[in-house]
């Protein structure tokens, strides 16, 4: 994980919870000693950014068209 204050590659998580689909690591950067937090989102592995780039191409599809 990269500290977003010095852009070191080393931290140690300092503690971890889960909430709901999500868990929560705080973290602490070994170089310059900044605290973060970074989440992690359960999915189901579906690629959502593929499915709303089809959606919209069939609405393009549909507006393109001339109504009868």
């Amino acid at each position: 994980m990269k500290c977003p204050k010095c852009g070191s590659n080393i931290a140690r998580v300092t503690t971890v919870f889960h909430k709901s689909t999500r868990t929560y690591r705080y973290r602490q950067c070994n170089k310059c000693n900044y605290k973060f937090k970074t989440v992690e989102l359960i999915s189901d592995g579906m690629d959502y950014k593929h499915v709303v780039e089809k959606i919209r191409d069939l609405v393009n599809e549909t507006q393109d068209k001339p109504s009868s």
